[in-house]
């Protein structure tokens, strides 16, 4: 069985417990750990599952994906706080950010000066908010796709890993206008980061892949 992005997830009691838009991403290993699903329609609110809280759930001749609790429980899930998963949490913290670029002679406005440095409790938090970044690449429709020179080349469609292990085992691109979808073999997959999936194809490598399609 598999998860992917888009799918939806339900109780164990039978209700309905959300869309996965997001997935949380070991970039060393590039293994699935964790899926945020989105609640509600008007007070709307996301929830970090883990993967090891899925299973499958057989109902006849089908199967589908739950979530190992009730929806009284699901609340019990920790919300998710995007700034803290992408380094802007960081940023607000610590105050790093990236140096405006250079002009001989040029005073930068006072908005652009640099800031008093951050308390030692900030910077102890700061170091606590990045190493939990770095231990996750957060993906998305939509995510930019990256070729091996750094050339965007698509965006990601869809993503999906087996379960229980978190594998990816399927990455579905798009590309061009009028948009053509793309099945990118898993194995040209290097890395992944915040927002990009890198591929180990050259731009050549991608353009072979769609005239081969």
């Amino acid at each position: 069985m598999r998860v992917c992005l888009g799918d939806v997830l339900r109780t164990i009691d039978g209700h309905d417990a959300g869309t996965i838009e997001w997935m949380l991403i070991d970039p060393s290993s590039l293994r699935v750990k964790s899926v945020v699903i989105r609640r509600g329609f008007i007070l709307r609110h996301s929830l970090v599952v883990p993967l090891s809280e899925l299973e499958v759930l057989e109902d006849g001749n089908t199967a589908g994906l739950v979530i190992r609790r009730t929806r009284a429980a699901l609340d019990e899930f920790p919300e998710f706080q995007k700034e803290l998963y992408t380094g802007e949490l960081i940023q607000r913290l610590t105050g790093e950010r990236t140096s405006p670029f250079y002009i001989p002679q040029w005073i930068p406005p006072a908005s652009l000066e640099e800031p008093p440095p951050p308390s030692p409790e900030v910077v102890e938090l700061g170091e606590i908010v990045r190493t939990i970044d770095q231990a996750n690449a957060v993906l998305h429709r939509g995510a930019a796709v990256v070729t091996a020179e750094g050339e965007r080349v698509a965006h990601l469609h869809d993503l999906c890993a087996a379960l229980p292990s978190g594998e990816l085992v399927s990455v579905h691109v798009r590309y061009g206008l009028p948009p053509h979808e793309l099945e990118i073999p898993v194995e040209a997959v290097s890395s992944a980061d915040d927002g990009v999936l890198y591929l180990r194809w050259w731009r050549t490598d991608f353009e072979r892949g769609i005239h081969g399609q």
